[in-house]
């Protein structure tokens, strides 16, 4: 194993050049052990162990059983030394930024930017959006996929990366199960490929493009309506009727029971 003509020995030049070998080269057979060999001199670095939580995922190291909470108890004690990440955000433009800006359409390029995305920022949506950029580069890529799938899997409830609802992705392959008119702009899904049971059905805002897995408030559901609406009769009655240009319907509502209804009034 060569290390760069600089100080072969020094903890720095030995982190870059892992982290070069992983990002820019994509060879993971050489990264492994020139990480091992920076873990072994500082092993509670955080830059260390955000980096390399981020390769053995990438590379599916294996026993694959425990790579990932290997990897999970990597970034939280990352995140206990470095709850900031300052001492990871050079390491992100040089490396895994710059890898995606030279070499924008290698997928493993987009991996490691995603399990960035996924793991460091736990910004969960971009780093769907750059998993399906390199699926749509390379569908077949075992490593690509493999990471994308335990990714989805994650965002169920119950795993590290849960989210209110299902990513979009999922949505465009569900089906909608009801649709009533006093749900407005909601409904709800089935998701018949979904990896959870009892996780199959969710809820879908057609404006908003949000999803849930429990049923909205529907006392905050008629406020925000009230809001946006225009009233436009009811001086007669108890009654206000009330029009809602964004789903293009009306309903009323009685302001001395407080109740709401799509149905007008007998």
């Amino acid at each position: 194993l060569q290390l760069p003509p600089q100080d072969p020995h020094k903890l720095s030049n030995i982190v870059n050049f892992a982290l070069l070998t992983h990002c820019l080269d994509l060879d993971y057979i050489q990264a492994k052990p020139i990480y091992e060999r920076a873990l072994q001199q500082s092993p509670n670095h955080p830059l260390i162990s955000r980096a390399y939580g981020i390769f053995l995922l990438a590379s599916r190291q294996t026993p694959v059983a425990t790579t990932f909470q290997t990897a999970s108890r990597l970034f939280h004690e990352a995140n206990v030394v470095d709850p900031t990440q300052a001492k990871f955000q050079s390491a992100t433009e040089i490396y895994f930024r710059w890898a995606v800006l030279v070499d924008s359409k290698n997928p493993l390029a987009l991996l490691n930017f995603a399990l960035l995305h996924q793991c460091i920022y736990r910004k969960y949506d971009h780093a769907e959006k750059i998993y399906r950029a390199a699926l749509s580069l390379d569908p077949t890529n075992t490593l690509v996929l493999e990471n994308y799938r335990l990714f989805i899997d994650e965002r169920y409830p119950g795993g590290e990366y849960l989210s209110l609802g299902p990513p979009f992705s999922v949505v465009r392959g569900s089906q909608v199960v009801e649709e009533r008119p006093e749900w407005a702009e909601w409904s709800k899904m089935i998701d018949r490929g979904c990896p959870k049971k009892g996780m199959e059905t969710f809820w879908f805002n057609r404006f908003t493009k949000d999803t849930s897995f429990h049923e909205p408030t529907w006392t905050l559901v008629w406020e925000t309506r009230m809001k946006r609406s225009k009233c436009i009769s009811g001086k007669a009655s108890n009654w206000v009727e009330y029009w809602d240009d964004r789903t293009q319907t009306s309903f009323f509502y009685d302001g001395f029971t407080q109740s709401y209804t799509c149905a007008r009034p007998k």
